[in-house]
């Protein structure tokens, strides 16, 4: 996991974990080798009907940050943006 906090505004996705096989390495996976900077923010806590992961990012990678999630098996992803740092 990296740590970026040097956003001027925020950006939060949510990652809906389908899967109790899904977890943090599988994200770290997905986004690491593209140098997507993250930020865990939540972990585990039950949203709907799934547990969710709640993760920082930059606002200019959110777009590549949620497409390499998809690709990964994890078609369920939210994205929030804040002018206010998150």
């Amino acid at each position: 996991m990296t740590r970026d906090n040097n956003h001027a505004g925020g950006c939060v996705l949510m990652v809906h974990l389908e899967e109790t096989s899904s977890r943090l390495a599988d994200v770290g996976r997905a986004l690491e080798p593209l140098g997507i900077p993250f930020e865990v923010l939540e972990s585990g806590r039950q949203l709907r009907w799934s547990p969710t992961l709640v993760l920082r990012v930059p606002p200019d990678r959110v777009e590549e940050a949620i497409l390499a999630l998809e690709l990964k098996g994890f078609p369920h992803v939210l994205a929030y943006q804040s002018e206010r740092p998150v």
